[in-house]
């Protein structure tokens, strides 16, 4: 991977009404509102700005996207009732590397999801128990189902089985979160098309159940060339269907049996790396302000950051530049 000069980051949320969608969720009314946060290299001269900085990032609000060419593009999504900025760090290195990204929130299902004029929809507390239903039996099983030894195929066998009886809801959802991507698509197609490079397709990165939208999109969507799941347990029904895109699986070691499908059924190059020292959570940048091991795993900061950060450039240069 050549070195390049690294651009600032600017950003800014844009939202959208599907209005072929009704919502399911939350007050059940009206229909499908989606949100994105865009990360994307920005014109700036060192002139004072609004920036948004923290520990794991820096961006620049709303300033002009750098005309220097179409850049290729990046969706992220998020974790199971996570938000749009839970991989700020990573988002904003991709940007600073030539690449354009958009992080998609999922009404109701983000803690909040930010809209464009600032305000926000709540989190719907009632989600969370229907993600394992029924909740006792359903988590015995999926502890009993992570320890599973063996080869790829019976550990798949074995989640397999295990999310068809207990994550009826999760596997209902992966429908619905992939036309929010592709709501959000359309608006770049439309607005941002001088900037955005589609004929190259679309990359995908995600955390938890976002990385596994990530499988489920290259698996069904042709524009969706190149994918990489972040700890992900890979839910739905694949069943007679070969993965034809190249994928990067990426998890920590206790979650092996969850991500076994990514390594089954494909004719394309897969990448398989297994963080040690790393808990699920620990993947996000909340790995940078919760110092609990237990919590986060004994993997620095500092440490799993730039793995991940040099695996995403990696991919995406060989995949999408």
């Amino acid at each position: 991977m050549s070195k390049r000069e690294k651009n600032a980051v600017g950003t800014c949320i844009i939202t959208a009404i599907d209005k072929t969608r009704d919502e399911k969720l939350g007050s059940k009314s009206g229909k499908r509102v989606v949100s994105a946060r865009l990360y994307y290299p920005a014109e700036y001269d060192g002139e004072p700005q609004v920036v948004l900085k923290n520990a794991a990032g820096e961006m620049y609000q709303t300033p002009k996207i750098l005309d220097n060419g179409r850049y290729p593009l990046i969706i992220y999504n998020h974790g199971y009732g996570s938000y749009m900025e839970a991989n700020n760090k990573l988002c904003c290195e991709l940007v600073e590397n030539g690449f354009f990204v958009a992080s998609v929130g999922h009404a109701f299902e983000s803690s909040p999801l930010e809209l464009s004029d600032g305000s926000k929809i709540e989190l719907d507390p009632g989600i969370r128990k229907r993600q394992i239903n029924p909740q006792i039996s359903g988590t015995v099983a999926a502890l009993k189902m992570k320890r599973v030894k063996g080869s790829s195929e019976k550990q798949y066998e074995s989640f397999y089985l295990f999310q068809k009886k207990y994550c009826i809801f999760l596997n209902e959802r992966l429908r619905e979160w992939s036309d929010d991507v592709r709501c959000i698509v359309d608006i770049l197609k439309k607005d941002y098309s001088h900037y955005i490079d589609f004929e190259k397709g679309i990359g995908l990165t995600g955390h938890s159940f976002g990385g596994n939208l990530s499988y489920y999109m290259c698996m069904n969507y042709k524009e969706y060339v190149c994918g990489v799941n972040i700890d992900g347990a890979i839910f739905g029904e694949y069943s007679g269907q070969t993965m034809k895109r190249p994928f990067l699986q990426i998890c920590n070691r206790g979650n092996v049996a969850v991500v076994s499908k990514a390594l089954l059924n494909t004719d394309a190059p897969v990448e398989y790396e297994i963080f040690d020292g790393i808990t699920h959570l620990g993947f996000t940048d909340m790995k940078f302000f919760h110092k609990s091991k237990l919590l986060m795993g004994k993997m620095s900061s500092e440490e799993m950051i730039n793995k991940l950060i040099i695996l995403h450039l990696k991919f995406f240069d060989k995949y999408l530049r």
